[in-house]
């Protein structure tokens, strides 16, 4: 058996796992991932990337890749409830294209708040992209293939065993750091004993107990669609309720529906269920069928132990309500990676290591309860009787039907307060200035600088992204025509090896809103410090924002 000593071994190769070889293989700290599957799925899961996951893979370079997988450019992004796809437009949630949000971002908003909107791409699609990107990385080694057999905390190191799994070769690995990105069957998180709290599964409605996930092939449904085109379909009628994403806008969806009771994924006829939701007998090629559980919000009562890591589904599990469960995992490497490469690079003190689960875990208890408020809102959605009638009578009950719809659910697809809205207040890395932060609420996205929160984006001379020229490690903004000199905080982190680029920003606008001449913002691009004059004693300022107190 041959020995391998890396500096941090990664286990699951999913979009979390994948962006945290990434992270860390790009300051220059060398990985080795293993992921149980020899490929990225080929099943459909989350379909939507949002506003925060497109900044990290903007600032990893894949932006314009993945922009060119899922829903195309000019493809409609509306969400309709229908009684059939085929039958009766119930509702309908005017969203723009992805072309509209770029090119004209004023009525929409979400544009000028971010470089990247959100973009609809399921996972089978960009996962692909993320693995091409990973194996470009020279720090990082990526087995796909191998699985984690065994491992052990020896207190100075991780020693680990992992094995090919198609020749049964193992290897063991010594390394400092291991992370378990491997899923809600965690080996990891079994292994550290920690447990999932929560919402659990009732059981007995629509997206709240046993589902199908079924990926379909139906071109024909643009056909025969007695609508405009939209992403998102709902249908609801009496043969039951299915929702079909648009994966491709050529003919590829994901439907999900409610698993028939005592019957498994084999047994269902998954294509009379797409049928009934179009309401015209068509071509229709059923790909793959997948049980899930619905109605989970699930966080786990520990994040990290020792030197043993832990991020996405295996700390925290989602209904897909809402589309937060990658990109809330995404979010916890993107906050884990510059950690760990800090500490090992030897800038960085253990008090980064000590603060990921404190920054972390209130934001997966945070996103999980709101994915679970919206699954209920679904599940115990009533829908009256002679909903497709035809005439008067059939259009009167359709037209009250829809104020409920509209009035219901807008909010599970206008979520800017959980893409962009997480805080890390009372963390010790963060320095407060004494404000209060906006509220938190999981529709609205309020940009400030109060220290804590993401940085708020800002359009230099409207063209030029800030994030754009944010350094990769820390960032010392100085803004404003007036903003102090900052030779004394630069020098502090240069005695200290701690990579900090001094941007400097003149126009009024972006003064006005950070309320400060001069602020800090971290690798994960929050704001650690701000101030109108340099502190006092710049080098506890350094020490705090980077775990050395």
């Amino acid at each position: 058996m041959s020995e391998i000593r890396i500096p941090v071994l990664i286990v699951g190769g999913g979009p979390v796992g994948l962006i945290l070889s990434m992270e860390i293989a790009r300051r220059g700290v060398k990985c080795l991932l293993v992921n149980a599957g020899e490929t990225t799925i080929r099943h459909p899961k989350g379909s939507s990337i949002n506003c925060r996951s497109m900044e990290h893979i903007r600032r990893l370079g894949m932006a314009d890749d993945i922009r060119k997988t899922g829903v195309p450019l000019d493809h409609p992004s509306d969400v309709i409830y229908v009684t059939r796809m085929a039958g009766y437009e119930l509702a309908r949630l005017k969203m723009p294209t992805l072309r509209e949000k770029i090119e004209n971002p004023g009525p929409w908003g979400e544009t000028l708040l971010t470089p990247e909107p959100m973009h609809r791409s399921n996972q089978m699609y960009f996962e692909e992209v993320f693995k091409t990107h990973a194996d470009r990385e020279e720090n990082a080694d990526l087995r796909f293939g191998w699985q984690l057999n065994s491992f052990e905390d020896e207190g100075d190191h991780v020693s680990a065993e992992i094995e090919e799994i198609a020749t049964g070769h193992t290897e063991t690995v010594i390394c400092d750091y291991l992370v378990g990105c491997d899923g809600s069957r965690s080996m990891v998180r079994r292994q550290l004993g920690f447990s999932y709290q929560g919402r659990s599964s009732s059981g007995d409605s629509f997206y709240d107990g046993a589902m199908l996930s079924v990926y379909v092939r139906a071109p024909g449904v643009y056909d025969v669609l007695n609508m405009d085109v939209g992403w998102h379909y709902l249908s609801i009628n009496d043969d039951g309720r299915t929702d079909c994403i648009t994966l491709d806008g050529k003919g590829e969806f994901l439907m999900l529906s409610e698993m028939p009771k005592g019957k498994t994924a084999d047994e269902v006829d998954c294509a009379a269920q797409f049928r009934d939701a179009v309401g015209i007998d068509i071509p229709i090629e059923i790909v793959s069928a997948r049980e899930w559980l619905g109605g989970l919000a699930l966080t786990t009562d520990g994040y990290q132990q020792g030197r043993v890591f832990l991020a996405g589904d295996s700390v925290h599990l989602f209904t897909p309500s809402g589309g937060f469960g990658f990109n809330t995992g995404i979010d916890d490497a993107v906050n884990l990676a510059w950690k760990l490469a800090a500490v090992l690079k030897g800038w960085g003190g253990q008090g980064l290591l000590d603060s990921y689960e404190g920054e972390r875990r209130p934001i997966g208890i945070r996103n999980t309860s709101e994915s679970g408020r919206l699954a209920e809102q679904i599940g115990t959605l009533r829908y009256p009787p002679n909903i497709e009638d035809d005439g008067p009578k059939g259009d009167a009950v359709r037209e009250e039907f829809r104020g409920v719809l509209e009035g219901r659910f807008k909010e599970e697809f206008a979520s800017l307060g959980i893409q962009l809205g997480a805080r890390y207040d009372g963390s010790p890395l963060v320095v407060s200035d004494g404000t209060p932060p906006p509220p938190d609420d999981a529709a609205t996205y309020i940009p400030t600088a109060c220290p804590g929160g993401r940085a708020p984006h800002y359009w230099i001379d409207e063209k030029t992204s800030l994030y754009d020229k944010l350094g990769p490690e820390f960032t010392l903004l100085r803004l404003g025509p007036n903003a102090p000199e900052a030779a004394a905080l630069a020098a502090e982190a240069a005695k200290r090896n701690v990579p900090l680029a001094v941007v400097e920003v003149t126009e009024d606008g972006i003064r006005d809103l950070y309320e400060a001449d001069l602020a800090i913002i971290r690798p994960d691009q929050h704001v650690a410090w701000r101030g109108n004059d340099l502190p006092d004693d710049p080098a506890a300022l350094i020490a705090t924002v980077t775990g050395n107190v």
